[in-house]
């Protein structure tokens, strides 16, 4: 499905407030707010739109800690569903380079990212050829 402007620009706005009314989207967009409903269940139906969210505040929702973990390993699958079921874990992306994947990790606090990372060690150490962590203490808002 291609995506004309206006279609662009009610995702911008929704990515921003997931709960802005029509008639708000309306007054943002210069379309009609029955403009606005059509293209909304279309976007919808189509699968553009999968879902709506809310951006939570990282500190209050006690996952204020934030750590990248980069890592090497063994050729084969070396983190299983268990790895990617923990709540501590936000993104996993494969990348090319010196690194197979990048692990975007998200804790309360340094002591419960240390624990993670004392017990990630410990499970996939094994099959683990270099890592590299990289600590992120603010998150910045825009």
């Amino acid at each position: 499905m291609a995506l004309d402007a206006k279609d662009r620009a009610l995702l911008a706005l929704l990515e921003y407030d997931a709960k802005a009314s029509v008639q708000t989207l309306a007054e943002r967009t210069g379309m009609p707010p029955s403009t606005v409903h059509h293209r909304l269940r279309r976007l919808e139906q189509r699968g553009v739109i999968l879902g709506y969210g809310a951006r939570l505040d990282p500190q209050l929702t006690g996952r204020g800690f934030s750590a990248y973990i980069m890592v090497t390993g063994a050729p084969e699958k070396y983190l299983d569903d268990n790895f990617f079921a923990q709540p501590e874990v936000a993104e996993v992306s494969a990348v090319t380079g010196n690194y197979d994947l990048v692990i975007k990790v998200r804790c309360s606090s340094l002591a419960t990212f240390n624990a993670f990372l004392q017990d990630f060690r410990e499970r996939y150490g094994q099959f683990l050829t270099q890592t590299v962590t990289m600590v992120c203490t603010e998150v910045l808002k825009g």
